[in-house]
């Protein structure tokens, strides 16, 4: 079977607290599996507040794996030290849907084609 990992993104939404933040959502084959909130600063000038840069996701024996880095700005250089690899669980309920083989490493769609 194949799969499609896909991704995407909202920024600057006001949630039903009032507060703004920027989500990132998560798709397998269309179904949503993960949705997660992005580092959000209202005090950042307008276009400066996507700091964060999320990249490298995948998902592996029920989790979603991630490298996280923090932008600095222009001209800046990002050390080995400065990125974070993390992982998020997924629930297993909704990946038993899918019959992924365990230690299948699906791959973001767009990661596929190049």
């Amino acid at each position: 079977m194949d799969y499609k990992l896909t991704a995407h993104r909202q920024y600057s939404h006001r949630d039903s607290d009032g507060k703004c933040r920027n989500h990132i959502s998560f798709f397998l084959n269309d179904v949503l599996i993960l949705k997660q909130k992005i580092p959000f600063d209202t005090n950042w000038e307008r276009g400066f507040d996507r700091k964060t840069a999320i990249y490298d996701c995948y998902l592996l024996n029920g989790r979603l794996y991630q490298k996280r880095v923090k932008h600095n700005g222009c001209g800046s250089t990002i050390n080995a030290e400065d990125i974070r690899e993390v992982y998020y669980p997924v629930s297993k309920k909704l990946l038993a849907q899918f019959n992924i083989p365990k230690d299948f490493k699906v791959l973001p769609y767009d990661a596929k084609s190049k």
